[in-house]
């Protein structure tokens, strides 16, 4: 319940700030740029979780595998500027579902996972120039349940996490042009704060399509790194893997 409170306020500060946004676009159409990007990241995941420093769950999860737990994924990217300046920002929603075999027990785990980024971003260019330097708030928020039974289906324990995590956000974009149509989008990002930290790098190649060559295709490989501590509970995540979306703009 506090996860969502919160993130309903995040959300409800993003919404205030696109409609006020959108009003000042309507008085001057030229006002702002935006950009529309839905995006799907097939991540392969290397997780390492702990209790009091003993290991309850780690390995690699491929992509393939992670399908079969998963129940809901939502990724979009929205973004405006004018001159020099913007904001954006990035939600993923994941909720998931697994069974771990241990020797003598089942882990059966239920994840809820948000990870929304909101930031400002200057260009020394201009907006839509190759150049962008960013700051802001990455929120990360996790409503998990851990079930703990014996081999034959007994019941033992269950370990509840409900955490939110605000980190300051700085990072940095640069975009190569390779010819009207064929572009490189480069991304890198540092986070710190309530989280033990998380860095993200991202690689995206760019075709430009549509009547007014407005639109582009993206497709590209992102890897992410974090850690988090909730009391005796620590998650490490490794993600990485290819991703792909639609960048619409007007």
């Amino acid at each position: 319940m506090q996860q969502r409170k919160r993130l309903i306020g995040l959300l409800s500060i993003m919404i205030g700030g696109s409609g006020l946004l959108s009003t000042a676009a309507a008085q001057d159409s030229d006002a702002f740029q935006w950009s529309i990007t839905p995006y799907v990241w097939a991540a392969s995941t290397n997780i390492d979780l702990t209790v009091r420093d003993n290991n309850i769950g780690e390995g690699d999860i491929p992509f393939k595998d992670l399908l079969d737990t998963l129940d809901a994924a939502f990724m979009i990217q929205v973004e405006a500027g004018k001159g020099n300046w913007s904001a954006f920002g990035d939600l993923t929603y994941l909720k998931t579902s697994a069974s771990n075999q241990r020797t003598v027990f089942t882990i059966d785990i239920d994840s809820k996972q948000v990870f929304l980024d909101a930031a400002a971003a200057y260009w020394p260019g201009g907006f839509g120039s190759p150049l962008s330097i960013f700051g802001g708030l990455r929120y990360t928020g996790f409503d998990e349940t851990y079930g703990f039974s014996l081999i034959n289906g007994t019941p033992v324990s269950d370990l509840l996490s409900d955490e939110d995590y605000y980190d300051a956000l700085l990072g940095v974009r640069y975009r190569f042009d390779f010819s009207d149509r064929w572009q490189l989008l480069t991304h890198g990002d540092v986070s710190f704060g309530d989280s033990e930290g998380t860095y993200i790098v991202r690689a995206n190649f760019a075709y430009t399509v549509g009547k007014r060559e407005q639109n582009r295709i993206l497709f590209g490989y992102q890897y992410k790194s974090a850690e988090y501590r909730d009391g005796d509970l620590r998650k490490d995540f490794t993600m990485y893997g290819p991703m792909m979306g639609f960048d619409f703009r007007f």
